[in-house]
């Protein structure tokens, strides 16, 4: 009996650090998250009721987000970089575009990007030093964006190419500009 009650008390034993373990970590993610001034700025918005996109990867990283704007709601834009697309995207695929920026938390990119013609499509960037895509689901649209995506702290600051990525059973041209 004596060894059943040991074994009983050293299971609970773990059980209880492991809980402690587990809960201590979590929370611990989440007020360093909370804390961001990104973060912040994006939990206001949505508190607001600002219609606002979180850019969470496909492994659930939050990289910024995409707030859309119409045409009356843009401001006087200066910025620094800026690039026209007219790109053809076949399905299924993915297109990087040429230039490479440095880009890290803090930094906005404002995009206008028209559709030939209707199919499922994100936006995206290419890390180039790593030569893997970052694919934003909650940009998934089938007519075309207009708006700004802001960085958050978990961009490192690399090098990136602005990228599109055409999921619908046909080719798509994209035209328009983004700029940062």
């Amino acid at each position: 009996m004596r060894k059943v009650l040991t074994k009983v008390k050293r299971c609970l034993a773990v059980c209880l650090c492991l809980a402690l373990f587990m809960t201590t970590s979590q929370v611990t993610a989440a007020q360093e998250n909370a804390d961001s001034d990104i973060m912040q700025e994006y939990l206001k918005k949505m508190a607001t009721g600002v219609d606002i996109y979180p850019l969470v990867d496909e492994e659930g990283v939050m990289y910024g987000y995409y707030e859309p704007y119409s045409e009356d709601d843009m401001k006087a834009v200066m910025p620094r970089y800026g690039s026209s697309i007219e790109w053809t995207i076949g399905s299924n695929q993915y297109t990087k575009g040429v230039n490479i920026y440095t880009l890290g938390a803090g930094k906005i990119i404002y995009v206008a990007i028209g559709f030939s013609e209707e199919g499922r499509s994100r936006l995206g960037l290419y890390n180039r030093a790593t030569d893997e895509p970052i694919i934003f689901p909650a940009t998934e649209v089938t007519n075309g964006w207009s708006g700004k995506i802001t960085l958050s702290e978990n961009v490192t600051t690399s090098t990136y190419s602005f990228a599109i990525f055409n999921y619908s059973d046909h080719t798509i041209t994209y035209t328009g500009s983004y700029s940062l």
